[in-house]
């Protein structure tokens, strides 16, 4: 179904796993500042991170992606490791695309250098594979294959049975949305400040709240303030927010302001009125889109020699 496009990133997944078997350990345990911890068996940085590692020193290019690696002690790549010996991949990075042909955005990353601070992009996508070292078992291979497994492109024996095989490969898509939850104030005609308190977002984009007018008069009692139920809908950049009057001023009336989500989180419209948030800014989040499982895993149980 995806398989066309696997071996690209298997590549590139074997060519980073490539300076374990070069690189000296270290006397003592850590992070060394490539990422590397050879005492844990992990890696923990920036594709950037690795790729500099030839040169002794990080040049702070990120490469726009993440990686986290673990491999087992007898992980020795393109080497003579015993059956069992394995390595993970957990990679992560950003698009405004998930398409088969650029393997869900890897090609058209969105620029990212800050760990903990996604960047302005439609999609997360984060990919998790297990690699490992097989036998000379041409049966049990096929047993292994027709469940899902496919080598990894890392050399075969005699028999054209794969010396490495992926048995675990997950896409896990996040789509951009907007969260709203929290404390605003918005503005109409330039004139009239209202707050307005978000305490729920669903799924599906809708959402509520409360508010009330003249911003900052809690609890909106006098002749001329009113409090406010808040109802409304985002999707996409697009936002309708729907707010009815509950009193003492003007209860029952009702308006629906139509605008956008500007990319700082700030939000405004010219319908039916301008208006606009002064204070107070949505916030970036990325749930779950859509899992794509690339193989099954191992009839035998995740983690054990397979053969």
């Amino acid at each position: 179904m995806k398989m066309k496009v696997i071996p690209v990133l298997l590549v590139l997944a074997f060519s980073l796993m490539a300076p374990m078997a070069m690189a000296a350990k270290p006397s003592t345990n850590g992070f060394d500042e490539f990422g590397y911890n050879y005492g844990a068996r992990l890696f923990n940085g920036w594709y950037g991170q690795w790729a500099d590692k030839p040169s002794g020193t990080w040049s702070g290019e990120t490469l726009d992606a993440y990686l986290v690696m673990k491999w087992s002690d007898d992980w020795i790549p393109q080497a003579d490791e015993p059956v069992g010996a394995w390595c993970t991949n957990h990679w992560t990075w950003y698009s405004n695309d998930v398409e088969e042909g650029t393997w869900y955005g890897w090609d058209t990353r969105v620029d990212w250098t800050l760990k903990d601070t996604p960047p302005l992009a439609e999609y997360k996508v984060e990919e998790f594979l297990k690699i490992m070292k097989v036998g000379d078992v041409p049966a049990a291979w096929a047993e292994y294959s027709a469940g899902g497994a496919y080598s990894a492109g890392w050399g075969s024996y005699a028999s054209s049975v794969p010396r490495y095989v992926v048995f675990q490969d997950t896409l896990t898509i996040y789509k951009k949305t907007w969260s709203l939850v929290g404390q605003y104030v918005w503005i109409v005609l330039g004139t009239y400040t209202h707050d307005l308190l978000i305490t729920q977002q669903n799924p599906d984009g809708t959402f509520s709240g409360t508010g009330g007018y003249p911003a900052g008069q809690s609890p909106y009692t006098d002749p001329g303030e009113t409090s406010e139920t808040i109802t409304g809908q985002i999707t996409g950049d697009q936002i309708s927010l729907t707010t009815t009057y509950l009193g003492p001023y003007n209860p029952g009336y009702t308006a629906t302001a139509i605008g956008t989500i500007a990319s700082d989180g700030s939000m405004g419209g010219t319908v039916p009125w301008v208006w606009y948030t002064i204070s107070g800014n949505a916030a970036i989040t990325y749930p779950i889109d859509e899992i794509i499982n690339l193989c099954t895993t191992s009839p035998k149980g995740l983690g054990k020699p397979i053969f």
